[in-house]
């Protein structure tokens, strides 16, 4: 048990943070596909893995892990993977494609695999897995932005479910905010936002959503081990696979939509602690 949980922390660490082991070295090949990686483990090594089987072409490899590797100095068509990738500099006319990392500083040639669920889907899984969910509190300060917190608002309205917007200006402010929202909220859904998950934040998120009988929705199925009621978010490696798709289509002058949604996407439930807590959702 104790190993899985170290697992578990291990792969949340490489999630919301670069580093970790050099398992590989940068690749030069000279051609005009690459792959920028924080680090070539954890969640970016499978997402890495399955768009490289998915791409089937050769591919640079950038591995940031690794002393003294920069970005690609001429024009790329490139997948990046992380937040520590996504804050390089790349040669003017590169076409990017970010993965597994909220995206706030964009080239103009640009595509997300988006860290989030569509809206309509989250919103439907959430609505199956607690039907009395009337009133949904979303916790974010930067990412995913205004505009899919709006999506979701009109997914919520077409399901009979209020999205309230809860912009926080970080972790420090939750104790206040969930107290204002006691009452006002039947379930929270906490976004993939690096600024707000922290080992503390996470331990006051859980601990109100078991003492208060509200679910608690996690970014991440990471978390549901440590307390989260439920998870609905999409698979490391299908954002890695769906990044080669896009990819290739750029590269082939297709015109593609900025922000693509990943299709496998998992609901995890915390059934263990379902009981204890007394969540108002459905335990088959």
């Amino acid at each position: 048990m104790k190993a899985t949980r170290d697992h578990t922390k291990a792969r949340l660490a490489a999630w919301i943070t670069a580093g970790g082991l050099l398992l590989c070295p940068a690749v030069s090949r000279g051609g005009d596909l690459a792959a920028v990686l924080s680090s070539n483990s954890g969640p970016y090594a499978e997402a890495y893995a399955a768009f490289k089987a998915e791409l089937g072409l050769p591919v640079d490899l950038y591995d940031l892990s690794k002393t003294g590797t920069e970005a690609p100095q001429e024009q790329v068509y490139a997948a990046v993977f992380g937040a520590k990738a996504a804050a390089l500099g790349y040669p003017a006319g590169s076409h990017i494609v970010y993965a597994l990392t909220p995206v706030t500083i964009r080239s103009r040639l640009w595509n997300e695999i988006s860290m989030v669920p569509a809206p309509e889907p989250a919103i439907a899984a959430y609505k199956g897995l607690q039907p009395g969910l009337k009133r949904l509190a979303v916790f974010w300060t930067a990412y995913p932005g205004e505009q899919y917190l709006s999506d979701l608002k009109e997914a919520g309205k077409k399901a009979g479910i209020e999205v309230i917007s809860s912009k926080l200006k970080s972790p420090d402010s939750f104790p206040d905010r969930l107290r204002r929202l006691m009452g006002s909220m039947d379930a929270f859904w906490l976004m993939p936002d690096p600024a707000l998950i922290t080992q503390s934040s996470i331990m006051v998120l859980a601990s109100f959503s078991c003492d208060n009988s509200i679910p608690f929705y996690a970014p991440t199925s990471a978390l549901v081990t440590s307390g989260a009621t439920a998870s609905y978010a999409p698979e490391f490696q299908e954002a890695g696979a769906a990044a080669a798709r896009i990819l290739l289509q750029m590269r082939n002058g297709t015109r593609v939509q900025q922000v693509t949604y990943v299709n496998k996407v998992s609901l995890r439930v915390n059934a263990d602690a379902a009981e204890k807590c007394r969540w108002p959702i459905n335990r088959k």
